[in-house]
C-alpha cells in the first residue's frame, strides 16, 4: 500500500525570508493591492489551482475575489459552491478584502491565506 503524498503549501515550498521579501516588495510597489495566497483543503474534490499567489485589489469585496476563483476553477458563477476559510474561519463575502486582510493577515510574513473546498469543511 502506498502512502498518498500530502501536497506541499506555499509555506512548505518558500522560507519565512522568501515570504517576507516578497510581501515587501509588492506592498512596495502596489500598496492599493492585497497579497494573497489560495490553496485546496486536502480531500477536496475540486481543482487545484494553476497558480495559488494573487495581488488583488483592496477595494474588492470578498464575493468578487471568490468569484475570479470560481472562474480559476472553471465553475459556474452563479450556481457553484464554493466555500473559502481564513484558518477555521467562513469569510463573510460582503466584507472588503482591506479589512479581512487586516484582521487576518499572516502576522509573520504579511500574506492573506485562505483556503478553498466544495463543502463545508469544519475541523479540516
Amino acid at each position: 500500500m502506498q502512502k498518498q503524498k500530502k501536497a506541499q503549501t506555499y509555506k512548505d515550498s518558500h522560507t519565512l525570508e522568501e515570504r517576507k521579501k516578497r510581501v515587501q516588495e509588492q506592498l512596495a510597489k502596489y500598496p492599493e493591492m492585497i497579497p494573497v495566497i489560495v490553496e485546496k483543503i486536502p480531500g477536496c474534490k475540486l481543482p487545484q489551482l494553476q497558480k495559488v499567489k494573487f495581488l488583488v485589489n483592496s477595494s474588492f469585496s470578498f464575493n468578487e475575489f471568490k468569484n475570479t476563483i470560481k472562474k480559476k476553477l472553471q465553475l459556474d458563477e452563479k450556481t457553484s459552491t464554493l466555500f473559502m476559510y481564513c484558518g477555521k474561519s467562513l469569510m463573510n463575502e460582503h466584507d472588503k478584502l482591506r479589512n479581512i486582510y487586516d484582521q487576518y493577515k499572516d502576522p509573520e510574513d504579511g500574506f492573506l491565506y485562505l483556503q478553498y473546498a466544495d463543502a463545508e469543511t469544519f475541523g479540516f
